[in-house]
């Protein structure tokens, strides 16, 4: 009895200490959802591009009347974006500006705009 009541002891303050850990070290989604515009001449085409990042972990990347979807996460300081096909954009948040690197090392620049 007395061994149970040692492991119990020790048990809550280590399971504790994990969950403060996980807490503050997954970023808050909302202060990083809403829409975000390319800046000029960020893009080849000569169509507004979008990303929208949802509060529920959602994503959508619109070029014109294309879109498409994605999952996101914050990840430290980045925010990672998953697309469909298994690939992973990283990003990361200057300000109102997200900034996002492509496969090859090309960067866009997206502005908050709400």
């Amino acid at each position: 009895m007395l061994l149970q009541q040692g492991y119990s002891n020790r048990f809550w303050p280590v399971l504790l200490c994990l969950l403060l850990i996980f807490t503050f070290s997954c970023g808050s989604r909302a202060k990083y959802a809403g829409l975000y515009k390319a800046k000029e001449g960020e893009t080849q085409k000569q169509f507004e591009t979008y990303i929208e990042l949802k509060e529920n972990g959602e994503g959508a990347w619109r070029v014109g009347d294309d879109e498409d979807s994605f999952s996101w996460h914050v990840k430290g300081k980045e925010i990672r974006l998953n697309t469909k096909l298994g690939g992973v954009l990283v990003g990361k948040m200057k300000n109102d500006t997200l900034e996002i690197t492509l496969p090859g090392g090309k960067k866009i620049f997206f502005k908050k705009t709400d």
